[in-house]
């Protein structure tokens, strides 16, 4: 009867703090061994997405690893730099991307998703770009901002027309306006007679 007692005692106390009926607590599985996610990258110098014995590594390639649409990590690859390992990882869902820029060209995928294991250590395919020269960026840059100034010279004038458009009618309210005024002023205190 004691045990009943001290047992709906508790329960009792559980509810009037808020809380649910207490439990058990069982003891939880530590994760003992972590994992890895392996990536690598490669000039894909022929661009036919497949990585050839005479293809180096290709540096400053920015790597991101997230798990539920964080970003956790992230690297940028060296030059001769065979692999890099986002290591410590738990067990889960990474989400591996490979940012796109300006000096090269993907020829592979750049984005996956993979579920690791405990103790897992994934090594990803090679990520493939074609390296572009920096003139060639340069030129492609310039030709871009020559694009753009010719689309946004047609924009301004369309800008100033519309500017001139408007103020020309803001000119002609207030000149209605003051003539208003003025018509009431000229007619001064006289009563509106009708006839």
């Amino acid at each position: 009867m004691r045990k009943v007692w001290l047992w709906a005692t508790a329960v009792a106390w559980s509810v009037f703090l808020g809380g649910a009926v207490a439990r058990p607590v069982l003891p939880v599985a530590a994760q003992t061994f972590t994992g890895a996610i392996c990536v690598s990258t490669f000039a894909d110098l022929n661009a036919n997405g497949v990585p050839e014995p005479d293809e180096p590594p290709l540096a400053g390639v920015n790597v991101n690893l997230s798990t539920g649409g964080v970003i956790i990590a992230t690297h940028v690859s060296e030059a001769n730099e065979t692999a890099y390992c986002f290591e410590n990882l738990l067990r889960g869902r990474y989400t591996v991307t490979f940012t796109d820029a300006p000096t090269y060209r993907m020829t592979t995928p750049h984005t996956g998703t993979f579920t690791l294991d405990e103790g897992q250590r994934l090594t990803l395919d090679p990520f493939g770009a074609y390296p572009i020269a920096l003139s060639d960026v340069r030129a492609e840059l310039l030709a871009r901002q020559a694009a753009y100034a010719s689309s946004s010279a047609a924009l301004s004038t369309s800008a100033r027309l519309l500017l001139a458009t408007g103020g020309a009618a803001l000119v002609m309210l207030s000149m209605i306006g003051l003539g208003i005024v003025i018509l009431f002023a000229w007619r001064g205190n006289r009563p509106f007679v009708r006839s």
